[in-house]
């Protein structure tokens, strides 16, 4: 019997029976074979594809987006650097006061290239702009002249440096020859020798000597920046010398609002050393008003000088 593809003929002359492999059955083989070596070449091209994704060339972060908490910015750039990444800059905020809730040079920020939200699964080129930003004291870093924003928002300051240094000098200029210091003036000595928080006469001295430079040993008492802005700030003052966090000092408050460290007579974008809480100062400003709702006298600084 004949099998799926053979076919039998007879000769005419014997009548022998013959086979012979049919034609259709090899068409039929081609078409297998075909189908094989398309398989063959489908999975080749997942394999080499699979191949080229894991050699594209781009690097896994060492770490993810929450395992910096507390770091160093140091021992982060490190880390980068020495998986491969050859664009790594490190940005310092000088946004520290105390340092009681950060330390210096503690991370608080990476972003490569632009995104905050990463994880060690997460694949970049070696050359991607990676910024490690972190928190230190004021005036340890020169402010970056990389960033045209920065530079703008500098010049702005200096402007308004400039139009407080004029308005100081006029109110100088307008002020008596001798400023007033609880030596020289009775109601001065009154006001910063009394002992409660609200006084009629905290109102009467206001408006009596509104504009005129007074001078004072203080002590600060808050510090804090003014709003999201990092070169300015709101003080609030003493009079006398600081005890320790936990007591109030007697009389009146002060406070110093929305001025940056040339109002106060320093010649730095940022705050020095002494301008922190619990330093006792010299103070010479000028009189504002006083805030009965708030209980607390208003001044425009003029000097601020450490005692």
């Amino acid at each position: 019997m004949a099998t799926m593809g053979e076919h039998f003929f007879g000769c005419v002359s014997c009548w022998d029976r013959t086979f012979f492999y049919c034609p259709k059955n090899r068409v039929e083989e081609n078409k297998e074979m075909k189908r094989k070596f398309l398989a063959i070449v489908a999975v080749l091209m997942v394999l080499l594809a699979g191949c080229s994704s894991e050699d594209d060339g781009k690097i896994h972060m060492p770490f993810g987006a929450n395992d910096y908490d507390g770091v160093n910015y140091q021992e982060i750039v490190s880390q980068l650097e020495e998986a491969g990444f050859t664009n790594v800059r490190e940005e310092p905020l000088g946004d520290l006061v105390t340092g009681w809730l950060n330390d210096e040079g503690e991370v608080d920020e990476v972003s490569v290239d632009g995104d905050t939200v990463f994880s060690t699964d997460s694949k970049y080129l070696p050359d991607v702009e990676i910024v490690v930003s972190y928190h230190t004291f004021p005036g340890e870093e020169e402010p970056s002249t990389e960033d045209e924003n920065s530079n703008l928002e500098s010049n702005e300051d200096f402007s308004e440096v400039e139009s407080e240094i004029s308005e100081n000098a006029e109110s100088i200029n307008e002020a008596p020859e001798e400023n007033l210091t609880p030596e020289n003036n009775e109601d001065l000595a009154a006001v910063l020798s009394a002992t409660n928080e609200l006084d009629p006469i905290y109102s009467e001295f206001a408006e009596k000597y509104k504009n005129q430079i007074i001078e004072f040993d203080a002590c600060i008492t808050y510090l804090a920046n003014h709003g999201d802005n990092n070169t300015r700030y709101d003080l609030l003052l003493s009079a006398g010398d600081y005890v320790d966090e936990n007591t109030v000092n007697p009389g009146p408050i002060f406070k110093f609002e929305d001025v940056n460290t040339y109002g106060m007579g320093i010649e730095d974008l940022y705050l020095p050393d002494y301008i922190s809480i619990g330093s006792n100062i010299h103070v010479t400003a000028e009189i504002r008003s006083f805030s009965e709702d708030e209980g607390v006298f208003f001044l425009n600084p003029v000097k601020v000088v450490p005692r």
